[in-house]
């Protein structure tokens, strides 16, 4: 029988053996979480690499900015939008290319999950911002990346990722599902994957634990607990009816660990709301 350990190492594997996450996102990160990082280390960072260069022009110079005149380069990009502005975007549209498929159903699934990777982005910025002890930008990242382990296990487990939708369809859980096809769950191939790829501690344990229950072990439970609630808003704002009394479904350590009422909540959900329609990074996500 083959263990969750040895299917998450299989499909790490894999992941090692391919240039999968653009090196200039290792580095991207690494400047979030210094404070003394400045933009001329971001526009030094980005202008080395031309494809994510052109990619963050093109889409500073689009509809949604809306700049009366053409952006020439990123310093520019960065003195109009700010260092925090262009590092999320250069970050975000570096991970795009891990959820570009093959065929239609594959880009279908995928752009779900890059949509939702956004909202929960954008949802766990601004939850980070209200409650203390934990940055936004870190939340951002964190939520941006949160559930990196479908495209893999999408384009490196060994059998088609459609299994676990077909079962989904039947009223089997996700992680559930993963499990039963590859022998691992999206959860546990992002934390290894992080873990391989060097990510700060936080960072892999908020990837790895977004669909925790309890805060058990957790080294920063603030910061997962940020992502496990930016991640749920993010699910109920795409649905047509979320309930009102929607936060009873959250698990309650994320309430009692971020200090949270009621009518905080709704108020978080309905800042969400506000900060997906209105953000350029939407565009992103379409």
């Amino acid at each position: 029988m083959v263990t969750q350990t040895q299917s998450v190492g299989q499909v790490v594997q894999k992941v090692r053996d391919l240039a999968v996450l653009p090196q200039v996102v290792h580095q991207i990160i690494h400047l979030t979480s210094n404070p003394n990082a400045s933009a001329k280390d971001l526009e030094r960072l980005i202008s080395i690499d031309q494809g994510m260069s052109t990619r963050v022009l093109n889409t500073v110079n689009s509809a949604y900015y809306g700049f009366s005149r053409k952006i020439a380069s990123i310093k520019d990009a960065v003195v109009l939008l700010g260092f925090k502005a262009v590092r999320n975007l250069a970050m975000t549209v570096s991970v795009f290319d891990l959820f570009v498929g093959k065929t239609d159903r594959q880009n279908l699934r995928r752009g779900k999950w890059w949509r939702h990777s956004i909202d929960t982005a954008l949802c766990a910025r601004l939850i980070a911002s209200q409650v203390s002890g934990v940055s936004p930008d870190e939340a951002y990242t964190a939520g941006l990346l949160h559930d990196i382990g479908k495209p893999l296990l999408d384009r490196y487990g060994d059998a088609p990722y459609e299994q676990v939708e077909d079962l989904v369809a039947q009223g089997v859980p996700e992680l559930t599902a993963e499990q039963q096809v590859y022998g691992c769950d999206h959860a546990a191939v992002g934390r290894a994957v992080s873990l391989h790829w060097g990510f700060p501690e936080k960072l892999v344990e908020a990837i790895g634990c977004h669909h925790a229950d309890s805060s058990d072990g957790l080294q920063d439970a603030p910061l997962t607990a940020v992502v496990v609630l930016a991640n749920h808003v993010a699910h109920l704002l795409r649905q047509p009816d979320a309930p009102d009394d929607w936060w009873f479904d959250l698990p309650q350590w994320t309430v009692d660990t971020l200090h949270l009422t009621p009518q905080q909540l709704q108020s978080l959900y309905l800042g969400c709301e506000v900060e997906i329609q209105s953000s350029p990074m939407v565009a992103l996500g379409r």
